[in-house]
């Protein structure tokens, strides 16, 4: 059997909902044995595999009977024949040219990871909510590129990550992995990322990632050319936009909240599910 251009690893816990979206979209314009992709149920108690295998007989499925996101991964990389490897979220809608291009960035001398922009989808959120992601939406972070969601890796990159730990913030583990220089950002690559609709929601997932990030920083020491980061830039941009200013308020409490919540809460991964509802 031909080696594939790369693996496509898409870790999936009770995706029903969106799974069938996320695989018709990214095999739509691609050729039969192009990318191997391998959709890594873990802890699913829903019909996410019944739909790929029903929907999708060019999909390997593999079933973990522990919710782990980077135990996914892991027996995703197990398994995976390509030379490169695809991490996709299971939510995360690309078309097989951006796969491609993505991987195709990896081509590049000294280039061990690729990633895209990411387009925030608002579609249904309260007003506080829209009111966070218009202020976040200037970070420099996110303007620059994002590394989660889809990300490329190279062999070598696959190699030097071994096994993820049993981490929160997977795609923050795999980013303090790089130098900027070894990560390409596609910007021919887009995604859209659906948000949470209520300001609970959002609080909940704001507090996730900082429970991920401090549980990091425990775990290893913050790389030094992300330590260098600070909210300087962040807050130059927001002043050249004076329309933001009204939303500053929501975002800063938002903030405020969920380092707040992240204090009391328990160390584990939580995942929003009103952006997997559909808008009525």
């Amino acid at each position: 059997m031909a080696e594939p251009r790369a693996t496509i690893i898409v870790p999936a816990h009770n995706e029903e909902a969106v799974i069938g979206n996320t695989l018709s979209s990214l095999l739509r314009d691609t050729t039969v044995g192009e990318f191997e992709v391998i959709v890594v149920c873990n802890g699913c108690n829903d019909g996410t595999a019944e739909l790929i295998r029903r929907n999708f007989d060019t999909v390997e499925v593999i079933e973990l009977g522990v919710a782990s996101k980077t135990e996914a991964i892991n027996a995703g990389l197990r398994s995976a024949r390509g030379r490169d490897v695809l991490l996709l979220d299971a939510d995360i809608e690309i078309s097989g040219d951006s796969a491609r291009a993505l991987v195709e960035a990896l081509n590049t001398p000294g280039i061990d990871a690729a990633i895209g922009h990411i387009e925030i989808d608002v579609e249904g959120g309260s007003w506080p909510v829209r009111a966070f992601y218009r202020v976040w939406a200037r970070h420099p972070y996110l303007i620059g590129g994002k590394f989660a969601a889809a990300i490329a890796l190279s062999r070598n990159a696959v190699g030097r990550i071994g096994e993820l730990p049993a981490v929160i913030a997977d795609d923050t583990y795999l980013r303090r992995l790089f130098l900027p220089e070894n990560v390409a950002v596609v910007d021919a690559v887009s995604f859209k990322v659906r948000v949470p609709r209520t300001l609970p929601a959002l609080i909940r997932v704001r507090s996730r990632v900082h429970r991920g990030n401090r549980q990091l920083d425990h775990h290893a020491a913050r790389p030094q050319h992300l330590s260098r980061e600070s909210t300087s830039d962040f807050c130059k941009e927001i002043l050249r936009h004076p329309g933001l200013w009204i939303d500053v308020p929501w975002f800063v409490a938002v903030g405020i909240a969920a380092r707040l919540l992240a204090s009391v809460s328990a160390p584990a991964w939580h995942r929003d599910l009103t952006s997997r509802q559909a808008i009525g």
